[in-house]
């Protein structure tokens, strides 16, 4: 009967996993689920029951301990594959800096259980998440955000960019940048204000270019653009026409608010 149950919580998962992390954005990462256009990370754990505990009320206790504490190494897991930039993911941040590891421990501890089955025989599973926008994005990317205040508003009333990536194969991250055809950088995670960072990040992900028209963060007129290429092959970074990146150099406000959204394949 426990095995049977056991697909069955598997089968939940994987449903549930797939009607919230399906398209664009998602990533599975061991036991974790990355999703870059819902902002979070999601991960499961199980814990059995203690068969030497007096009643089942008691080894249910011990077995959702246990789910907690698997589901919290694989939540940690699966947050060392997020993708900080082009080169780095918070895994190798974390290792390069320690201060930066005992932060994301420290934020990654206070998960959110989103669901949890109990068993008849005592053991438990749970579904937990983590925000990746927030003071996750923040400890991770210590050295950004450095802007002081949101400039006024840009010229032409423009709300926000669109950056359409479609074909091109990139991979989201915490903090992309946009390049001119010169290599020169017009937008990176330097000239968000903080404010900004802890409300919805460095940049949006979403698969189609309707969903992103139809975004809050880029509201009602949204400057749209083509990428023209990746600035290396698998990376995050985009390459815009000299054109396109004349434009947006020039949207200081809607850059400094990170009114960004990336569509992506």
């Amino acid at each position: 009967m426990r095995n049977r149950a056991r697909i069955g919580i598997s089968g939940v998962v994987a449903l549930w996993a797939g009607s919230a992390l399906a398209g664009d954005g998602a990533a599975a990462v061991g036991h974790g689920k990355i999703d870059y256009t819902a902002k979070t990370v999601t991960a499961t754990g199980s814990g059995a029951p203690n068969l030497k505990a007096g009643n089942v009320a008691v080894a249910r206790l011990g077995a959702e301990r246990a789910a907690k504490m698997d589901a919290l190494r694989n939540i940690l897991e699966a947050v060392k594959g997020v993708r900080v930039s082009s080169n780095k993911t918070a895994g190798k941040a974390m290792e390069e800096q320690p201060e930066v590891k005992a932060r994301v421990e420290g934020i990654v501890k206070d998960f959110k259980v989103l669901d949890t089955k109990y068993y008849s025989d005592g053991g438990v599973d749970v579904i937990v998440q983590v925000p990746l926008d927030g003071v996750l994005t923040a400890a991770l990317l210590p050295q950004s955000s450095t802007a002081a205040a949101t400039p006024a508003p840009d010229p032409g009333g423009v709300t926000g960019v669109i950056v359409n990536a479609k074909g091109l194969g990139v991979m989201p991250a915490l903090a992309p940048r946009l390049l001119d055809d010169a290599g020169k950088e017009i937008y990176s995670a330097a000239i968000v204000t903080k404010d900004a960072v802890n409300k919805h990040g460095i940049a949006g992900y979403t698969g189609s270019l309707d969903g992103a028209m139809k975004d809050n963060r880029v509201t009602d007129k949204p400057l749209i653009v083509r990428a023209a290429k990746l600035a290396q092959a698998g990376g995050s970074d985009l390459v815009l026409s000299a054109d396109d990146a004349a434009k947006i150099a020039k949207l200081a406000g809607v850059l400094a608010d990170a009114k960004l959204i990336i569509v992506t394949d």
